[in-house]
């Protein structure tokens, strides 16, 4: 068994300890006292570096030498110019040049040109196209002239004595009877059939924009040679009609037809039309489009 001082050490085992200590501290203290140097160093150099070097922002926040080096450069949409019209005119008459004229784009200048082919008869018109910049509206909206301004309204009406074409009766004609109509050929005669099917008859005229298909420039071409007369409407029966019947119906989607028929089940019948505005999905506007389809 080991007898003695565990404590007893050498001279040698002694120095051996202190060499390993002053390298420990070394090793620990060395790295921040070379950071500390260089923190040092650096801040010699920004002390001793030029004011003119360093970097400055005016209080415009824009760095020195901006300005001389890009005011006057010129971005490319101030190139774009808005001219005004030296006489009055006819928006309607405008060709896609003379639009761009006023500072519309080529792009722009096409889609206000489908505008103005359907005719506009206003300023109020003119200002709801979107196409049209604020900055053109407002130079040219002084020397603007319509078709039905002053007398130039005159000049359309029939004279006395001329006879007008008779009506078609969009609910009773036949798809060859359609087609006599000026501006509707065989495709849209035959969608407006199938469409006056579905709803059981037109209420009004301009219930045909609503065809599959039509547009706003065919409509206006035929609509005066039109008549919708509503005594033909076919209508259906709240308190009999089941759900797919009414939702058949081009008003009625199947939630609110199906909310229609578990209404009436739970009131044991409708007393008046009006009470299916109580479903919550039946808007007013709904309402009021459906409504002359509906009987009780």
């Amino acid at each position: 068994m080991f007898q003695g001082n565990p404590f007893d050490m050498s001279i040698r085992h002694q120095r051996g300890i202190w060499v390993l200590l002053i390298a420990s501290v070394l090793i620990i203290f060395a790295p921040r006292f070379f950071l500390f140097l260089q923190k040092d160093d650096s801040a010699t150099k920004l002390i001793l570096l030029p004011v003119e070097e360093k970097p400055r922002w005016d209080s415009t926040r824009k760095f020195n030498g901006w300005n001389t080096k890009y005011k006057k450069r010129k971005w490319p949409h101030s190139n774009k110019t808005f001219k005004k019209p030296t006489k009055p005119f006819n928006p309607n008459e405008l060709s896609i040049e003379e639009w761009m004229q006023f500072g519309l784009s080529e792009k722009q200048a096409s889609i206000v040109l489908k505008f103005t082919k359907r005719g506009i008869h206003s300023n109020e018109e003119l200002q709801k196209i979107k196409f049209i910049p604020k900055k053109t509206y407002d130079n040219i909206k002084d020397f603007t002239q319509y078709p039905m301004q002053g007398n130039e309204s005159t000049k359309k009406l029939p004279s006395q004595g001329a006879s007008s074409p008779a009506l078609v009766n969009a609910n009773e004609a036949s798809e060859e009877e359609l087609q006599k109509i000026k501006g509707l050929g065989p495709f849209y005669a035959r969608q407006i059939i199938k469409y006056q099917k579905q709803l059981g008859g037109f209420v009004r005229k301009e219930q045909i924009l609503e065809v599959w298909k039509m547009t706003p420039e065919i409509y206006a071409q035929i609509e005066a040679q039109i008549s919708c007369e509503a005594s033909t409407i076919r209508k259906l029966s709240i308190n009999q009609a089941s759900a797919e019947e009414l939702q058949a119906h081009p008003y009625l989607n199947w939630n609110q037809a199906n909310s229609i028929v578990k209404m009436r089940m739970q009131k044991g019948g409708f007393k008046s039309i009006e009470e299916i505005r109580e479903s919550v999905i039946i808007d007013q506007e709904t309402f009021e489009k459906v409504r002359p389809y509906l009987s009780l």
